[in-house]
């Protein structure tokens, strides 16, 4: 992606020279000030720009393709964030999206569109979870991520942590940690490369939060929420519905499955009976029915926790009532090519459980290493280090790379669609 030209920046804005010239109607930027983009939920037309700017009250954006203009629109700064959809795009595209803000700060991205449905090229996508952008935490795990190119980058959960020390609790607060992640020099250059797909697990309200716990504390959950649909915005989902988890297609060889694993949540400690659920009864059958009419050879479900073999109960150890119903169908629905996708343990992991379904966890990012939980014959592979999870996809094959600091592949299997159909 090449830096734009000065003659790019003023046709860009087209009234750039009278924002840069009247410094006076503009806060004062500080030193490091707090900026960055990150471009959401691409599709095969489409893609969402999310722009940080909290010294600005307008961005002008502009995408390109092949060298070419194909949008050009501007944004009003609410509360420190501008968001636009960009549609009618080209499919498997990219796009250079540069974004300007009146304050002077200019920012730029790559972005890829996803392909059309009936297109069967080969793909890449990235997963991992768990991104705190402290020092203490950094590796060259994010210099890996972009070098691997992968066309889409799916989040899965704790990104960032809201409740460090002392946590947030009020929106001004819960902006501050989101803006802190996203202006972070290492997470900057990540966004800039690639679209990004999120979904939230627990710390982006607290730490092991179910539905009593947000029913216990509305006024900090609602300020949680409203902050995470502020810096991860969803095209075409209703937030002010409750409604986070959605699917989405990546040509023909994906779809993808984004659990929403927190909202709808029974209380972790209660009875693991027909009556706990981890996904309530709505987002359960939306699950199966979406698994049952997929056409893609391989559908790919993401999950913020672990199926099972973890520490502690804050994950689906303790919901194996419904986790197992959920087998079950997959199992008499005989759908080929299912694979969970899942985060929160901080060590990568690769598993196989009833039915003979797989699973493989991913994460850290940039967060403590975590301890290996409990033994169990469906525990193929574990390895302690920050990690991200690389899908190679092509119509008739499914690699699954574990790669760390380095670059270092050290985890690798291929299937076909028919090897990962429940038995």
């Amino acid at each position: 992606m090449s830096d734009p030209s000065r003659r790019d920046v003023l046709r860009l804005a087209g009234a750039t020279a009278l924002w840069l010239g009247c410094g006076d109607n503009l806060a004062t930027k500080p030193p490091g000030d707090a900026a960055g983009t990150a471009i959401f939920e691409p599709t095969s037309e489409s893609f969402l720009v999310s722009a940080w700017a909290v010294y600005a009250r307008e961005v002008a954006i502009e995408v390109r393709a092949a060298g070419e203009i194909v949008a050009s629109v501007r944004a009003p700064v609410v509360a420190g964030q501008a968001v636009a959809r960009i549609t009618g795009l080209a499919a498997s595209t990219a796009h250079d999206v540069t974004v300007l803000a009146d304050d002077g700060t200019l920012m730029t991205n790559l972005v890829r569109t996803a392909p059309a449905v009936d297109d069967t090229r080969p793909i890449r996508i990235a997963v991992s979870a768990d991104l705190d952008p402290q020092p203490e935490f950094a590796s060259d795990i994010f210099e890996q991520i972009v070098a691997a190119q992968p066309e889409l980058f799916v989040t899965i959960g704790d990104v960032p942590y809201t409740d460090n020390g002392p946590p947030a609790t009020t929106v001004p607060v819960y902006r501050e940690r989101h803006a802190a992640m996203r202006s972070a020099p290492h997470v900057r250059a990540w966004l800039a490369a690639m679209g990004v797909t999120a979904i939230y697990d627990d710390h982006e309200f607290r730490n092991d939060w179910d539905g009593a716990r947000a029913a216990a504390e509305p006024e900090r959950f609602a300020a949680a929420m409203q902050v995470w649909d502020e810096f991860f915005p969803i095209a075409e989902v209703r937030p002010a519905d409750d409604v986070r988890y959605r699917s989405f297609r990546w040509g023909a060889n994906v779809e993808g499955f984004v659990l929403d694993c927190r909202r709808f949540r029974s209380a972790d400690d209660a009875p693991d009976d027909a009556g706990k659920t981890m996904l309530g009864a709505t987002q359960k059958a939306w699950l199966l029915a979406g698994l049952a009419r997929s056409t893609a050879p391989f559908k790919l479900v993401f999950t913020s926790v672990p199926l099972d073999f973890g520490n502690g109960n804050d994950h689906w150890a303790t919901f194996t009532t419904e986790r197992e119903e959920i087998f079950a169908a997959i199992q008499a629905m005989a759908t080929p090519g299912v694979v969970f996708l899942s985060g929160d343990q901080h060590y990568f992991a690769a598993y196989r459980h009833s039915a003979g379904l797989r699973e493989f966890q991913v994460g850290p990012l940039a967060r403590g290493l975590g301890t290996i939980g409990r033994e169990a014959p469906g525990v193929l592979f574990r390895d302690v280090r920050y990690n991200f999870g690389l899908l190679d996809i092509t119509p008739d094959t499914l690699t699954i790379s574990g790669v760390g600091p380095g670059g270092d592949v050290f985890y690798q299997e291929t299937f076909s669609s028919a090897q990962l159909a429940p038995m």
